[in-house]
């Protein structure tokens, strides 16, 4: 084998794991590019742009305390079932919002992991609660999109 031959199989051979990072890098910015768009979409309360965001049977899971009582309980539903009920959670009061702080963003070939640190807002001008968070998603790329499977979120 020719020493050239050589140079271009071990220039190959570095090169390779070099443009797969660089496309996951890329990857994580299209990502977080997207979780922009869905806060933004969640903030804005267009429930129909923000379903686009989910697959068909995407869970959002949550540990939730309801009203009045100190007992917690492990909150499941479809992306179906949240917007449907966003009359009695986002959409109850004049002021809602969740805005993204910061991520970390992990792709391996099509799908990702992001963890998101949030900020909300919700309430009235007069009775306004704010609160830091955490959501989980799991993403897979479906006909060349991104897309949510799985969101899990916990207040701080």
């Amino acid at each position: 084998m020719s020493y050239l031959r050589i140079l271009i199989l071990v220039g190959i051979s570095f090169s390779i794991p070099v443009l797969k990072l660089q496309a996951q890098e890329q990857e994580g910015k299209v990502i977080e590019e997207l979780l922009h768009a869905y806060y933004e979409s969640m903030s804005q309360r267009d429930w129909e742009s923000y379903r686009t965001f989910f697959i068909d049977s995407a869970l959002l899971v949550t540990v939730w305390e309801p009203g009045g009582t100190e007992n917690k309980i492990l909150h499941r539903s479809t992306i179906e079932e949240f917007i449907r009920k966003t009359p009695e959670g986002p959409d109850s009061q004049p002021i809602f919002e969740e805005r993204m702080r910061s991520s970390q963003i992990e792709v391996h070939g099509g799908m990702a992991t992001a963890w998101v640190d949030y900020k909300a807002r919700f309430g009235t001008e007069e009775n306004l609660m704010e609160w830091n968070g955490k959501d989980l998603f799991t993403l897979i790329r479906w006909e060349n999109t991104w897309k949510i499977v799985s969101l899990t979120y916990l207040s701080e």
